[in-house]
């Protein structure tokens, strides 16, 4: 054989041994599936076959102008190295703006004079003679950057060298972009199952307090960094405190008043979401005491809407200035969504069991709300081994009212009958209407001795109140009767006590047992 055709031979062999590594390399590229691993991947491939010192692979950030790093890979290491310089503004590196720009490639030297000062400063940092930029495209629009230094020598990369670059540039564009894809689905689904496991708290209960608890720890777990979160509700364009959580899960009461001008009558009042990225540089805490504080991050104020109508405000605050992207806003909407309707769906219960444990007419609770309440303080004295004591009233004298002045006017007497005996017991007495003219009371922690002076107390308080009736001239009088009975020596259940009450109640109308007694 000729020594031409030995040469050609040679060329041949040692053409389709780097097209076999080059597909090898961009195998190892695309096997990788998340996109720190594949910009790794792409630096080191890209290292050996160009036989430089190091390359950088980059993020650029179209919106805020900036190039973030993704990975560094330098010969020799495995993993990646720690990084000179951090994230840089591209209207600051020339070179770095035209390539993106343009897209087309550009090497630098450092003992170039005309080389651009940033990145003059770059190669510095690195310790370089020379730098090659490429921009890394995904679907025909640039992604990020390339970097390639030499720091040993001064180097001129040649055109097949550059085309090689490309090659493996273009397919880790697209494994980065397959990566994104797949980390932001990742994210989509996680958010999905926070959201599924908020919903499943937030209708878990209807009680207003676990409502607000349930929000805001779903709140707290989908925003990362957060500090607390507060709520309030917002009714008849007032605001009201609800309840505050902070991120190492305690409960708290409000920490600053609402402020007409502030964030959160500014959320209520317009129903839009208002960010602010750092509370020192944003016009609603300008002269607050806010700025006093060590507190230098990030709030957000979320309304919690049914339709068009603001029926709450939520604050999350975060330690540190955030950026809040509209994947982030769309999350917590999600949630601020869900949370207005719950809160909305509280209030209706308890509107509801407020309605279902109260008497119409006076206002007073009902039997049902007496038989609970009964049933709660003999669990609880049971507990604590502590007395407590039950009238049963009886009134004297109602059904002469009623038949002489009307029903309206007895309707009138039982309301301010109630109101009568609310101010002459303590706040932590409680008072119902039995039925009809019957009442009942319930003393905690209350000896006999001492109730039967209370009971006499009530008894002169009914004969002195102002009743209307009393000024008219037909004569009427209206009177209490009451027994007693006490918790446990009358009784250890509520049945026993009531009958007791009952009896007691009936010994006192036949003069067979007096108060005194």
């Amino acid at each position: 054989m000729s020594d031409t055709g030995e040469l050609t031979k040679k060329t041949n062999s040692q053409s389709l041994g780097g097209a076999s590594a080059l597909l090898d390399a961009v195998a190892a590229i695309s096997a990788q599936l998340e996109v720190r691993a594949v910009a790794q991947e792409a630096a080191k491939q890209i290292v050996q076959f160009t036989n430089t010192d190091a390359c950088a692979i980059s993020k650029w950030d179209v919106d805020m102008g900036i190039v973030v790093l993704w990975a560094e890979y330098k010969r020799g290491q495995n993993i990646t190295s720690p990084v000179p310089y951090l994230p840089y503004k591209i209207s600051e590196y020339p070179t770095t703006e035209r390539v993106l720009n343009s897209s087309v490639p550009a090497q630098i030297h450092a003992d170039d004079p005309k080389a651009d000062k940033g990145e003059r400063l770059m190669m510095e940092g690195m310790k370089a003679k020379s730098m090659l930029m490429l921009p890394l495209f995904a679907q025909e629009r640039t992604i990020g950057l390339i970097e390639i230094f030499e720091i040993k020598r001064s180097r001129v990369f040649k055109q097949e060298e550059i085309t090689t670059v490309q090659v493996l540039a273009n397919h880790a564009g697209i494994s980065l972009d397959r990566a994104d894809l797949l980390a932001e689905t990742k994210q989509r689904a996680s958010e999905l199952e926070a959201i599924r496991q908020a919903s499943l708290s937030l209708t878990a209960s209807l009680e207003q307090e676990d409502v607000f608890k349930a929000i805001m720890e779903s709140a707290l777990r989908l925003s990362h960094d957060s500090m607390d979160a507060h709520i309030f509700i917002y009714q008849d364009k007032i605001l009201t405190f609800g309840a505050a959580l902070w991120a190492e899960g305690i409960k708290g009461e409000i920490y600053t008043e609402t402020r007409e001008d502030g964030l959160t009558y500014t959320v209520a009042r317009s129903g839009e979401v208002v960010t602010v990225e750092e509370v020192t540089q944003h016009s609603l805490f300008k002269d607050t005491d806010w700025l006093k504080s060590e507190w230098k991050g990030s709030i957000v104020g979320l309304p919690l809407k049914i339709g068009t109508r603001v029926v709450g405000v939520m604050n999350i605050a975060y330690r540190k200035p955030q950026e809040f992207t509209k994947d982030k806003l769309r999350i917590l909407g999600l949630l601020a969504d869900q949370a207005a309707l719950t809160i909305v769906n509280a209030r209706l219960h308890k509107m509801v069991s407020k309605q279902a444990r109260t008497d119409p007419l006076t206002g007073l609770a009902n039997r049902r709300a007496f038989d609970e309440r009964l049933d709660e303080e003999i669990r609880r004295s049971s507990r604590y081994k502590h007395p407590f004591v039950i009238f049963m009233m009886d009134l004297d004298g109602f059904k002469r009212i009623n038949d002489t002045y009307g029903h309206p006017t007895g309707d009138k007497t039982l309301r301010m009958l109630g109101k009568c005996f609310l101010e002459t017991v303590r706040d932590t007495d409680f008072v119902a209407r039995f039925g009809g003219d019957e009442f009942v009371m319930v003393f905690p922690e209350t000896e006999k001795a001492y109730a039967k002076k209370v009971a006499k107390k009530l008894v002169q308080a009914v004969n002195d109140y102002p009743f209307p009736w009393k000024s008219e001239k037909i004569p009427l009088t209206l009177s209490i009767t009451v027994g007693v009975a006490c918790y446990p020596s009358d009784g250890e259940n509520a049945e026993d006590l009531i009958a007791a009450a009952d009896v007691a109640l009936y010994k006192v109308k036949e003069g067979k047992l007096k108060l005194d007694n």
